[in-house]
C-alpha cells in the first residue's frame, strides 16, 4: 500500500486513502483495522461459521463447559471469533492475539482478554498454557517462511493433549475471465510480498512437519457465490465480502493492472456478475491435531527452520 495521507505518524496506526491501518514494521498483513473492516470481518466470520455450521472442528467440545478451560485465538482482528466463542462458552477463558488493538470494547465478554502481540516474535505465553489454539484467515499476514515458526509458536503454549485447529480459504475456482484476472493480480502481488499463496495445500503439511503434533484432520467445505447455490441468501453475503475484499485492494490492484479507478470499479461490477452467473466458488480448509502427550519432549524449533 502506498500514497500515505497526510495525517499519517509513527504512532500505532497510519492512513492510506482515509482507510486506517497497523504501523507495525516488518509486517506484510496488509488489510486495513478501521470500523469498516470491523462490520467486514464481522459479517465474514458469520459466513464462515455458517458455512461449517460450526465455529470449530476439532474435538474438544467437552472443554468448553470445563471452568478454565483456555483457548487462544492467532491473529483475533475485529474479535468476531473470540467474542462469538466466549459469549457461548461462559466458563472458560479466552485470550486473543494481535498486532492491532481494535476489538468493540462495548460488547467485549468478560472472560476475554486482549494482549498486543505479533506471533512471529513469539507468542507471550508459557509453554503448556492454552487447551485449544486457533488461528484463521492469516495467509495475508504470515510470510512462506514463517509458517514453521508460528506453528512451533503455538504447538509451545498448547498443553499436552491440546488441540491446534489452522482455517484458511483457496483461490477462486469455476471464475470468469474478469474474475480470474482480479484474483490473478491479487496473487501476484501477494506472491512477491512472500505469502504462500498455495496455503491451501501446504497447511496439512505444515502441521505434519512440526513432530509433536498427531491426529491430524482435514476438512474442506466450498463457499459459493452463484444461482446454482442451496442458499441464494449466502452467496450474497459472499458476493459483497469479496467486492469489499476488492475494494481494499483498489489501490495496489490498480496499478498492479495498470488501469484507471473508474476502469477498476467497471471489471468489479463485471465480476459480481460473473460470480452469481457462473456459480464460482472457493474452499475453505481447516486442519487440526492434537499435542502429543510426553513429559519428555521439549518443543523446540525445527532445525529447517
Amino acid at each position: 500500500i502506498e500514497y500515505l495521507d497526510s495525517q499519517s505518524t509513527q504512532s500505532e496506526f497510519r492512513y492510506v486513502n482515509g482507510r486506517r491501518f497497523h504501523n507495525e514494521e516488518g509486517v506484510e498483513y496488509f488489510l486495513p483495522n478501521d470500523e469498516e473492516e470491523q462490520d467486514r470481518l464481522h459479517l465474514q466470520h458469520f459466513l464462515i461459521r455458517y458455512i461449517w455450521q460450526s465455529n470449530f472442528s476439532s474435538p474438544i467440545q467437552h472443554l468448553l463447559t470445563k471452568p478454565g478451560t483456555k483457548i487462544l485465538d492467532i491473529g483475533c482482528g475485529a474479535g468476531s471469533w473470540s467474542f462469538d466463542m466466549a459469549s457461548t462458552y461462559p466458563s472458560i477463558s479466552v485470550v486473543g492475539i494481535d498486532i492491532s488493538a481494535y476489538q468493540p470494547t462495548q460488547i467485549k465478554p468478560e472472560n476475554f482478554t486482549f494482549i498486543k502481540a505479533n506471533v512471529q516474535d513469539g507468542i507471550p505465553f508459557e509453554d503448556d498454557t492454552f487447551d485449544f489454539v486457533f488461528q484463521r484467515y492469516l495467509i495475508g499476514g504470515h510470510p512462506k517462511e514463517k509458517w514453521p515458526i508460528v506453528i512451533n509458536e503455538m504447538v509451545r503454549v498448547l498443553k499436552p493433549g491440546g488441540y491446534l485447529e489452522l482455517c484458511e480459504p483457496s483461490a477462486m475456482c469455476d471464475a470468469g475471465p474478469v474474475t480470474q484476472q482480479l484474483c490473478d493480480a491479487e496473487l501476484e502481488i501477494m506472491e512477491r510480498k512472500g505469502l504462500d499463496v498455495d496455503l491451501i495445500q501446504n497447511l496439512e503439511k505444515y502441521a505434519q512437519n512440526h513432530g509433536h503434533l498427531k491426529n491430524i484432520k482435514k476438512e474442506l467445505r466450498r463457499c459459493h457465490h452463484g444461482v446454482k447455490s442451496n442458499n441464494i441468501e449466502l452467496s450474497k453475503v459472499a458476493i459483497n465480502n469479496l467486492m469489499s475484499i476488492y475494494n481494499l485492494f483498489k489501490p495496489v490492484l490498480v496499478k498492479e493492472l495498470k488501469i484507471s479507478n473508474d476502469k477498476f470499479d467497471e471489471l468489479v461490477k463485471i465480476s459480481e456478475k460473473e460470480l452469481f452467473e457462473l456459480d464460482s466458488y472457493f474452499f475453505l480448509i481447516r486442519v487440526y491435531a492434537s499435542k502429543v502427550v510426553d513429559n519428555n519432549i521439549e518443543t523446540k524449533v525445527c532445525n529447517s527452520i
